[in-house]
């Protein structure tokens, strides 16, 4: 590579490396017997009883609750059955998940700017800054990313097809397929609906009205299939508050930075279409995002329909950074090279650093190998229980052939939307015959990610 072009690419390159520096820290820890997050033995679980057709949906007054729709728990189950353990096989589907995301990110500001630099450049930091900032999401047995992944495709989809001036229809369905993956997912629907009737008008009403009888007849289908117990569990009990936000608000420190950068560009450009088009997308992330976080055990994914649309959005900032306020005064290169340095010391400049650990210290990776020691050692403890066993790590209970009896976010949502008292849930499962396990805290998520401390230790 010559240094003119070692010039131009550089940004896209440092970014791009860092997000494989940042990947490295999950793709290792997927392949360890633990619980990552919560959900991932609960996700298991779902797609175990798709995959042998037995029933997603639990009657309302069992003690487990499915509020997802199915079509993930189908896919996985059904890969499950061709590459082994639902567990596993969930983990790499969000990798691929991420990487199906960045790709369309790609081409996504591709047709709103033309430029593959600038696609490469949004790509890079979406990836890096989900590896470094939503760990737990990434190489994880859930189904978000790869429903973001539906949604991204149908976006560049849209997208090309608006350039072109052709139907829209076909993107707008497999976005409805998407929320049949993952329902939370609702800025890029939100973002294409008001974008075909802000630029089509009455047109718009043709392909809104068809995928949205489409919706209903996905509904009604899941109705048919699943009985009314679908809908029950849909609209399962949850506590909202503005505590809630509170809890979860500061995580947006991450990708603020990325949102500054591309206001200061779209405010000084309002009248090009791609300025138009990620207003519209990252509005619409934004608000989403912070809406579901009023309801309680929402957590950082409620963040990744705005992580995806920034990285659209610094992607055509990027592209046309010469169009921006800075841009016109020390020109592109140098307003490019600062936008490069800022997000990646934002992204480094962190106590936090797994990679860095899973790097130098021998401690850190030994740590991880002894948790999956402990969760086997619970696992064997289960395996000698008879009859069921509720486990708050449903990764141990799982393994050791139990079935799913008890969910303990359902029992916590009844107790704090004031339908249950602790001492009626835990009569309830005492009743039914269930032994609880309390399961030793190490055998999961459970290691100390400072590196200062690391490094100051003898």
């Amino acid at each position: 590579m010559s240094p003119e072009s070692l010039r131009r690419h550089w940004p896209w390159i440092v970014l791009g490396l860092l997000a494989c520096y940042f990947l490295a820290w999950p793709i290792w820890r997927a392949q360890f017997l633990l619980e990552i997050w919560p959900t991932e033995g609960w996700n298991a679980y779902l797609q175990d009883a798709a995959a042998e057709g037995r029933p997603l949906y639990p009657p309302l007054d069992a003690l487990t609750a499915n509020n997802y729709p199915p079509l993930s728990f189908y896919a996985v189950g059904a890969l499950g059955k061709i590459f082994g353990d639902n567990l596993f096989v969930g983990r790499a589907v969000s990798i691929a998940g991420l990487l199906c995301v960045a790709i369309e990110i790609f081409y996504a500001v591709r047709i709103l700017t033309g430029s593959p630099t600038g696609g490469l450049f949004g790509a890079a930091w979406y990836v890096a800054i989900m590896a470094r900032n939503s760990t737990t999401y990434i190489a994880t047995n859930d189904p978000q990313l790869a429903g973001e992944a539906i949604m991204g495709a149908a976006l560049v989809w849209f997208l090309a097809r608006d350039k072109a001036g052709m139907s829209r229809c076909g993107p707008l369905l497999l976005m409805v397929v998407g929320g049949f993956w993952k329902h939370n997912l609702v800025a890029i629907p939100i973002t294409a609906v008001a974008w075909l009737i802000l630029t089509t008008g009455r047109r718009a009403a043709r392909p809104i009205l068809l995928s949205g009888f489409a919706c209903l007849a996905g509904l009604g289908l899941c109705v048919a299939s699943f009985g009314n117990d679908f809908i029950g569990n849909m609209l399962a009990n949850r506590q909202y508050a503005f505590a809630n936000v509170l809890t979860n608000i500061g995580h947006l420190q991450w990708s603020a930075l990325a949102l500054v950068i591309w206001a200061g560009w779209a405010l000084y450009n309002p009248d090009l279409r791609a300025a138009r088009f990620t207003a519209l997308h990252i509005a619409s992330g934004l608000l989403a995002c912070i809406l579901q976080w009023f309801g309680h055990g929402v957590s950082g994914n409620a963040e990744f329909d705005l992580i995806l649309a920034l990285g659209i959005g610094i992607g055509v900032t990027f592209a046309d950074v010469e169009m921006s306020w800075l841009g016109r005064r020390i020109g592109a290169a140098g307003t490019r090279d600062l936008m490069t340095i800022v997000l990646v010391l934002r992204l480094v400049i962190a106590e936090r650093q797994e990679t860095a650990l899973l790097i130098i210290s021998p401690d850190f990776r030994a740590t991880v190998w002894q948790a999956q020691r402990i969760a086997q050692q619970d696992i064997t403890v289960v395996l000698a229980i008879d009859g069921d066993v509720a486990c708050s790590n449903k990764v141990v209970c799982r393994a050791a052939g139990k079935r799913f009896v008890v969910d303990e976010f359902k029992m916590e949502e009844l107790v704090m939307t004031g339908k249950a008292t602790d001492a009626d849930i835990s009569a309830l499962i005492k009743s039914r015959g269930i032994t609880n396990f309390t399961n030793n805290p190490k055998a999961g998520d459970s290691w100390n990610t400072s590196l200062s401390q690391a490094l100051r230790s003898p």
